[in-house]
């Protein structure tokens, strides 16, 4: 049984091994990628003439606040370097 247990644990994740995801609210979306908010809401937009379905979708954290991944946030970045025209 104790044997049992040990196994058990060691497949528990330990919470430290665990990666967060570090969260960017919209003004830092804004401070980053340079863009306003007006644009940035306007490129999740679907019906909008700025729709860019390359733009990562927002999280919902609870009612009313809104953030972003900052990975995605930061590969778009990338992608939109590497594909620039040299």
């Amino acid at each position: 049984m104790e044997n049992l247990n040990a196994k058990t644990q060691q497949n528990v994740s330990n919470p430290s091994m665990m990666q967060i995801p570090r969260m960017l609210p919209l003004k830092q979306v804004v401070y980053y990628t340079g863009l306003s908010s007006t644009t940035i809401y306007d490129m999740l937009d679907k019906r909008s003439d700025r729709y860019d379905p390359t733009f990562p979708i927002q999280v919902k954290l609870s009612k009313g606040r809104v953030a972003w991944v900052e990975g995605e946030i930061a590969e778009w970045l990338n992608d939109k370097i590497a594909a620039r025209a040299h």
